[in-house]
């Protein structure tokens, strides 16, 4: 098992990893595999330290439902895979969160630099590795991940990168059996799809994953058509699987780790309610594993937020108070528009159980209530929402105006389809359709992240335990950006035309 070179590095803290998958090749090679995204180690038999959380699940699963044992799988990087392909190899399970490079946000980063994003690069290099080793060994090639959509919407190109089959969704579900007919020889459709989350079929992991990653929740079941896990119903997973596999990465020495879920605060929750009593117990529990530095946060929902009181908050942010002090505990959290009618027919259950009429009041509040109460917010909007007009626009400028005098950052994204219907028909948010509204949004949100984003990157990377002169280079080739962003603006605003005036 194998992922590409962007999920197959020593990341000590999770904007290390999303940064790099952002990344095109605009930035030359050597600075990606030495500075940014380093080789993960592998031991004598190729196998690797960590492994993106993904594999490790499967590992298990195969290991407890498979019929297989330890030294049938081997999950290891692009770097050993050479060594490791031969005629004993029955079948290379490779995974990737954007292997066409049509990741919403990573595909926002391709649209301002000249290059191919690495997720797509990387993964066309690996692939010309298992491809004729394929040929010459005759083994299978399952493919899978959080990127797996864009191969079943482009089964050409996934067919002629070497795929035999595509496995969509949480592998417990069928991948089990998907693999086992495999492995004796039978014929398997080309796409297998999950039909559930398959929570109650989760086996701890054995050996630590990527980033220390931890999953809490599966799914989400807020219906956003622009996410994967829209129409996925949120389960959640034992404490007990949960505390297990946070033995697992902080015994191996990972004692930096990040929180999964899609929405952190609504861990033991029900339809959109937080229950705040079964997080406080699961963030007790897990505090008492000894020896964890810092505990990152992935997403959170504003609604499940402006849920909680601040007594609340203020618990649970003393709760990931680990060893290491950080000032910048963030959360990612969508806003998408200030107009929460559009955010509704996008995605129908994200404001609930609140009014669409009160969203910016809300995210307003929120916002107040998270700074205050010890985290710091990140938020995403979203330029090129389908019925998006330019009154939506100008009423996010105006939310953004508000948001850059607080302790808060907001990242622009353009709309990237993952439905079909909207793939087919192109449904995308480009530099072409850009008018000069989106980019005074895009640049004024940049221009606040300019402000705020070194001093948090530099925060959890102290709190992470990254060495002094990695952070003092990665500042100063942080700064190097920040001019090239804003040149890039420049030079777009001059392309852009006027509206035109209308007498």
């Amino acid at each position: 098992m194998v992922a590409d070179r962007t999920l197959s590095a020593r990341y000590k803290m999770l904007f290390e990893g999303i940064f790099a998958t952002m990344q095109t090749t605009h930035v030359p090679e050597f600075v990606m595999r030495h500075l940014m995204s380093p080789a993960e180690r592998t031991d004598s038999q190729g196998r690797a330290f960590t492994a993106p959380l993904g594999l490790r699940r499967i590992e298990s699963a195969l290991l407890a439902e498979g019929g297989l044992t330890a030294s049938d799988i081997i999950c290891t990087t692009p770097e050993s895979l050479p060594r490791m392909l031969g005629d004993w190899v029955k079948l290379v399970i490779v995974s990737s969160s954007d292997p066409l490079g049509q990741g919403m946000s990573n595909t926002t980063t391709d649209k301002f630099w000249k290059g191919e994003l690495y997720t797509r690069y990387w993964m066309n290099t690996m692939m010309e590795v298992i491809r004729p080793a394929k040929q010459k060994y005759g083994f299978k090639v399952l493919g899978g991940g959080a990127g797996a959509w864009q191969w079943v919407y482009n089964p050409k190109q996934a067919r002629g990168q070497g795929f035999d089959a595509i496995y969509e969704g949480y592998f417990e579900d069928q991948g089990p059996e998907l693999v086992k007919d495999i492995l004796a020889g039978r014929e398997t459709p080309w796409h297998v799809q999950a039909q559930n989350i398959g929570v109650d079929g989760i086996h701890p992991i054995k050996h630590p994953s990527l980033l220390g990653i931890i999953e809490l929740s599966r799914g989400c079941g807020k219906g956003c058509r622009f996410c994967t896990m829209a129409s996925k119903k949120m389960g959640h997973l034992p404490v007990d699987t949960i505390v297990s596999d946070l033995e697992v990465n902080v015994g191996a020495g990972i004692t930096s780790v990040v929180s999964g879920s899609e929405d952190f605060f609504r861990y033991g929750g029900t339809g959109v309610k937080p229950d705040f009593d079964k997080l406080y117990k699961l963030l007790t529990a897990m505090r008492r594993v000894k020896g964890l530095r810092f505990m990152q946060i992935d997403h959170g929902n504003i609604a499940s937020i402006a849920q909680l009181t601040d007594d609340e908050l203020f618990e649970i942010r003393k709760l990931l108070t680990w060893q290491a002090r950080c000032d910048y505990l963030w959360v990612n959290m969508g806003i998408e528009s200030a107009n929460g009618h559009l955010v509704q027919a996008s995605s129908p259950g994200k404001i609930a159980p609140f009014s669409p009429d009160d969203w910016e009041d809300i995210v307003l509040e929120v916002t107040d209530k998270m700074i205050r109460t010890g985290f710091f917010p990140v938020f995403s909007v979203i330029l090129g929402l389908p019925g998006e007009t330019p009154a939506d626009v100008q009423k996010t400028i105006n939310l953004v105006r508000k948001l850059i005098t607080k302790r808060a950052v907001i990242f622009p994204i353009f709309y990237e389809p993952v439905r079909e219907d909207e793939i087919t028909n192109h449904q995308r948010f480009t530099l072409e359709t850009m008018t000069l509204a989106h980019l005074d949004l895009y640049s004024m949100c940049y221009e606040q992240n300019f402000k705020l984003v070194p001093r948090m990157f530099w925060d959890n990377q102290r709190a992470a335990g990254v060495p002094l002169a990695k952070r003092t280079l990665i500042r100063a080739l942080g700064k190097t950006e920040i001019h090239a962003w804003r040149s890039a603006f420049q030079k777009l605003r001059q392309q852009i035309p006027s509206p035109a005036i209308v007498d």
